[in-house]
């Protein structure tokens, strides 16, 4: 009697799993798995996170990602026309290079490497380079949803961007170039060494520069370009 229950019990679950609507029958699709890039990589798409693992060296030529992509420590990519539907982030990467149209939906970090250098793409998320003992270079990047954060690293060029928030460069050392940003909040050039050059920058809201050594040159800022804003602090004549 007991074995002919447990059948029945057994029967009666199978065929509540089988009926279509129940939450029973809803199993959830196994995720993908990483990608590992250790050499090239190019027009394909992956559909998961791509990682860099530390102390390699990857190149992505118009390479699909759907998930996000990871550049592990020590670890080298050089990145061409390619599209991350996550975020981009770099610890201690030894050298980053994302340029030729390529896009980030999410956020863009890369911190506490070497060399950063982002051009003529296109990051909706927001960009923050910070703590990086090499130059870190944006020029040409369109940053749909989010400011650019430029901090603490050994030199700055910040060339011809188009930044949705605000536009932040402090604390970076042995010279910093800020020129030509068309910004929709603020302005923030602040606590810089070893030369700064701010010119030819346009922001809805206010430039303020303060506590540079030696102050800023430049010329031809515009602030308050939607009507309000000022430029104060160092830049208040530039």
């Amino acid at each position: 009697m007991k074995k002919l229950s447990s059948a029945i019990a057994g029967a009666a679950l199978a065929a509540t799993l089988a009926l279509p609507g129940t939450a029973s029958a809803e199993i959830p699709a196994p995720l993908a798995a990483d990608t590992v890039c250790a050499g090239s990589i190019g027009a394909v798409t992956v559909p998961g996170k791509l990682v860099v693992p530390a102390n390699a060296t990857c190149q992505l030529t118009s390479t699909r990602i759907l998930g996000s992509l990871e550049i592990g420590i020590n670890a080298t990519l050089v990145a061409s026309r390619i599209t991350v539907a996550g975020d981009a982030l770099g610890n201690q990467a030894r050298s980053v290079s994302i340029s030729n149209l390529s896009h980030v939906e999410g956020h863009t970090a890369m911190s506490k490497g070497i060399t950063v250098t982002i051009t003529g793409s296109t990051a909706f998320g927001g960009v923050e380079i910070t703590e990086n003992t090499g130059r870190a270079t944006v020029t040409g990047v369109t940053i749909g949803n989010g400011g650019l954060v430029v901090d603490k690293n050994r030199g700055a060029t910040v060339l011809s961007n188009r930044v949705n928030a605000n536009l932040m460069v402090a604390e970076n050392s042995s010279g910093v170039s800020v020129r030509s940003n068309i910004v929709g909040d603020n302005i923030g050039v602040n606590k810089n060494t070893g030369g700064t050059v701010v010119a030819g920058n346009r922001a809805n809201d206010n430039i303020d520069c303060t506590d540079n050594v030696p102050a800023p040159t430049g010329s031809g800022n515009v602030a308050g370009a939607d009507g309000g804003g000022s430029k104060t602090g160092q830049c208040a004549g530039l």
